[in-house]
């Protein structure tokens, strides 16, 4: 596991490697026990985030998970998200992820976003999208690849 968007001293402590229990938990710094079992590495750095905001002991945590076997060479694929979100991160990918998910994973936008804008940059082509129209029609949801870049424009 490694954490970022946290005070330099706290990275080294709290990134790491950390054995899951028979029942399914393990301890971190300053929040204890995590429960683990039946969640994908994504799921896992998510809760874990959510964990730290919710102690009020990190503001902005990014926190990226990978199995012994991701750790042992394979690279971690991820999608960004930058721009007028409340936690511009990059997410670890998974499968069936949507535009909807990682804005969501992000904090949802600031105050000063452009919900009406909301680029899509892929393979090096750029594409706009009205997140209005697909919260409204949920099958309009785009369904992100590995190493897509979604950056919020502000209005």
């Amino acid at each position: 596991m490694k954490i970022t968007g946290v005070p330099a001293e706290d990275v080294v402590s709290i990134s790491g490697e950390y054995n899951i229990g028979a029942d399914g938990k393990f301890s971190l710094p300053y929040i204890g026990r995590i429960t683990a079992a039946n969640m994908t590495a994504s799921q896992l750095g998510m809760r874990i985030e959510q964990a730290y905001r919710t102690a009020d002991i990190f503001t902005r945590p990014t926190v990226n998970v990978a199995t012994a076997n991701q750790s042992a060479g394979a690279n971690i694929r991820t999608v960004t998200i930058n721009g007028e979100v409340r936690l511009p991160s990059r997410t670890p990918f998974t499968d069936g992820m949507t535009l909807l998910d990682v804005i969501a994973a992000a904090g949802g936008f600031t105050d000063w976003a452009d919900k009406g804008k909301v680029r899509l940059l892929r393979a090096g082509k750029t594409t706009s999208h009205d997140v209005r129209k697909i919260s409204q029609q949920p099958e309009l949801d785009i369904v992100l690849r590995p190493d897509d870049k979604i950056i919020v424009i502000h209005r």
